[in-house]
């Protein structure tokens, strides 16, 4: 857009004044258009520094996160880390008392049984020798043609009644003997009353009846000579056995 300042003051065309004239035209458009691209080119430094700044804006934005997560994950693999110690500490704690317990228990267990083990053996060995030590001897022996008794071996009787009362589960063998005189038929029956006699004297001294067999022997197993009196009286007798 151009404006004519100058008056026209009538003067003829071509005149020189028209070259006045032209001077003193000013063309707004041409200034215009330059104000107009320039206003459109002002915006573009402003554009660059704001994505400048976004650019930066969003790198330390990334790079905070970056940060923040790898000691995140420092302080938890520190922490897992450190979990299974105090984990097998606290483990540790709680079982080995327990441990300790079961090991004294199974100590205690193995000591009660050895001991048990030891005091059966001993009792079965003394028990043994006292079998072996009583085996056939003769607590009593009687008169002839009687089944009372008439010596008496009173330590023996001890010891064979403690016996018996110490193992309730054993049982007795009593065998009555008779000298050789008189009838064989009289010598068995003499020999069976002597053998019942000392076993209604044990059951006297609270040994059961059902533990105790009385058989009568007869004249047999002589241990002395039935020639003389002497032998017969040795011979008219009760011996006890342990099965």
């Amino acid at each position: 857009m151009a404006f004519d300042l100058n008056k026209n003051d009538g003067s003829a065309p071509g005149d020189s004044s028209d070259k006045a004239k032209g001077s003193a035209k000013f063309d707004l458009s041409k200034k215009e258009t330059a104000a107009v691209a320039g206003t459109e080119n002002s915006p573009k430094p402003k554009t660059w520094i704001i994505g400048l700044i976004g650019v930066l804006i969003v790198g330390g934005g990334i790079w905070y996160y970056s940060a923040h997560t790898k000691t995140a994950d420092t302080i938890e693999q520190s922490t897992t880390e450190a979990v299974p110690l105090d984990s097998v500490a606290t483990l540790k704690a709680v079982t080995q008392p327990r441990i300790q317990s079961d090991i004294v228990a199974v100590d205690t267990a193995i000591t009660t049984s050895t001991t048990n083990q030891t005091k059966a053996t001993i009792e079965n060995e003394v028990g043994d020798k006292n079998t072996v030590s009583l085996n056939h001897k003769i607590p009593v022996s009687f008169r002839q043609g009687s089944s009372k008794f008439t010596r008496i071996d009173q330590a023996l009787i001890k010891r064979i009644i403690s016996y018996l009362s110490k193992n309730p589960a054993t049982s007795i063998q009593i065998n009555g003997y008779a000298s050789s005189e008189g009838a064989l038929a009289f010598n068995q029956t003499i020999s069976q009353a002597r053998a019942d006699a000392y076993k209604k004297f044990l059951v006297s001294n609270n040994i059961a009846e059902s533990r105790i067999v009385a058989t009568g022997k007869g004249i047999e197993n002589p241990i002395a000579s039935n020639n003389s009196n002497t032998g017969r009286k040795k011979n008219r007798r009760v011996e006890i056995a342990f099965p």
